[in-house]
C-alpha cells in the first residue's frame, strides 16, 4: 500500500524529502562544520567569484586553465591586498590621532563620572535611611577588571592564536581557491560520482534554478550593503565625522555579517560619545543606526523576494522562521532553504507537477 502511494507521488514525495535532506544538511553545515571547513567554503566562493574571468582567459585568450587560474588568483590578491593597504593606512592614522588625544578623552571621561557621582550623592540625600547609590567609578572598575580578569597573558596567548589561526585559515582559503578553479571539473565530478544518485539526481534537477537564486541572494545583500554604506557615509557627513568614507564602508561590510552589523561600533561609539558630554553626536549615532536598521527591515524582503524571484512575504517569512528556529544563524540559514524551496517548484514546474 505504501510502496504504491510512494510511486503515484514519486516526484512530490522525493522533492519533499530532498527538500528535508538539505535543510538537515544546511543547518548541519553552519551549526557544526563551518567551523572546519570555513577556508574550503571561502576557497570555493573566490572561485566562483573569479570563474567568469576564467572562462574569458581560456576561450577568448587560449591560456592554459591552471595559468588563467593563477592569474586570476594573483589579481584577487592584488586587488584585496590594495584594498587592505588603504584599510590599515587610514585605520592606523586614526588609531594614531585616538592615540594622541587620549589623555584629553581620559579627562573629559573623569570629570564626567566625577559629576555623575556628584550627582547621584545628591540624589542619595533623598533615599530612605540605608539605601545608598551605587559608585559609578567602582562600577566601570569592576568591569574593566571582570574583562580582563584572565590577565594580560591569557588575553596575549588568545589573541596570538587568533591571528594565528586568521592566517592560516587565509592560506588554505587561498590553495583551496586556486586548486577550485584550476580544476574546477575534476572537484565537481568526483563530488558527483561520490554523491548517491538519488541525491545527485534531484541536485541536477534543480541546479539552474538554485544557481539563479543564489546569485539573486548575493546581489540584494549587496544591494542592501550599497544602502547601508551611503546612508552611514551621509550620516557621517552630517556629524562631521573626518572617516566619514572608512567608516561608512565598515558599516557595509559589518552589515552583512548578521552577528555583528553596525551596532557593534555605533552603539559603544554612542555612548563613549554620551559619557563624555557629546550629546548631539551620541543622538546622531544612534539615529544612523536606527535609520539603517529601519531601512534593512523594510527593503530586505523586497529586495530579496525581487532578485530571488519570491514573493516578498515569503522572504520575510524565512527570515523571521529561520531566526525563530535558529537563532541569529536564521538570518541566513532561513533565506537559504527559501531558495531550495524556490529551486525545487520550479524544477516541479518544468516536469508540469506543481504544489499547489
Amino acid at each position: 500500500m505504501m510502496r504504491d502511494i510512494y510511486y503515484r507521488h514519486k516526484r512530490k514525495i522525493d522533492r519533499i524529502l530532498f527538500f528535508i535532506l538539505i535543510t538537515i544538511l544546511v543547518y548541519a553545515f553552519f551549526t557544526v562544520l563551518f567551523a572546519f571547513l570555513s577556508p574550503f567554503f571561502f576557497g570555493l566562493l573566490i572561485a566562483l567569484l573569479m570563474e567568469p574571468l576564467i572562462r574569458v582567459m581560456v576561450k577568448r585568450m587560449n591560456f592554459r586553465r591552471w595559468v588563467a587560474s593563477l592569474l586570476c588568483l594573483l589579481i584577487f590578491l592584488a586587488a584585496v591586498s590594495s584594498l587592505g593597504v588603504w584599510l590599515v593606512s587610514t585605520l592606523a592614522t586614526q588609531v594614531a590621532s585616538f592615540v594622541e588625544s587620549a589623555p584629553t578623552h581620559v579627562e573629559d571621561i573623569s570629570a564626567r563620572l566625577e559629576e555623575a557621582n556628584l550627582w547621584l550623592a545628591r540624589l542619595e540625600e533623598h533615599l530612605p535611611e540605608g539605601r545608598s547609590m551605587p559608585d559609578i567609578q567602582e562600577m566601570m572598575l569592576t568591569a574593566v577588571t571582570s574583562l580582563f580578569g584572565e590577565g594580560v597573558g591569557a588575553q596575549g596567548i588568545r589573541a596570538f592564536t587568533g591571528v594565528a589561526d586568521f592566517f592560516i585559515n587565509t592560506i588554505l582559503a587561498l590553495v583551496s581557491a586556486y586548486f577550485f578553479m584550476a580544476d574546477r571539473e575534476k572537484i565537481f565530478n568526483f563530488i558527483k560520482n561520490a554523491t548517491p544518485r538519488w541525491f545527485a539526481n534531484q541536485m541536477n534537477q534543480t541546479k539552474a534554478g538554485l544557481t539563479r537564486a543564489m546569485g539573486g541572494y548575493f546581489r540584494a545583500q549587496g544591494i542592501l550593503m550599497v544602502l547601508v554604506g551611503i546612508i552611514s557615509i551621509v550620516g557621517l557627513l552630517i556629524l562631521r565625522s573626518p572617516y566619514a568614507l572608512f567608516l561608512g564602508l565598515l558599516f557595509a561590510v559589518l552589515d552583512f555579517l548578521p552577528i555583528l552589523g553596525p551596532a557593534i561600533v555605533l552603539i559603544p561609539w554612542a555612548l563613549i560619545s554620551f559619557v563624555m558630554g557629546n550629546i548631539h553626536q551620541a543622538i546622531g549615532l544612534l539615529v544612523i543606526y536606527g535609520v539603517i536598521t529601519i531601512t534593512r527591515q523594510v527593503l530586505q524582503p523586497k529586495i530579496l523576494g525581487d532578485q530571488m524571484g519570491a514573493h516578498p512575504l515569503a522572504s520575510l517569512m524565512s527570515i523571521f522562521i529561520g531566526f525563530r528556529i535558529f537563532g541569529l544563524l536564521g538570518f541566513i540559514i532561513g533565506p537559504s532553504l527559501l531558495m531550495i524551496f524556490i529551486a525545487i517548484r520550479e524544477a516541479n514546474q518544468k516536469e508540469g507537477a506543481s504544489w499547489q
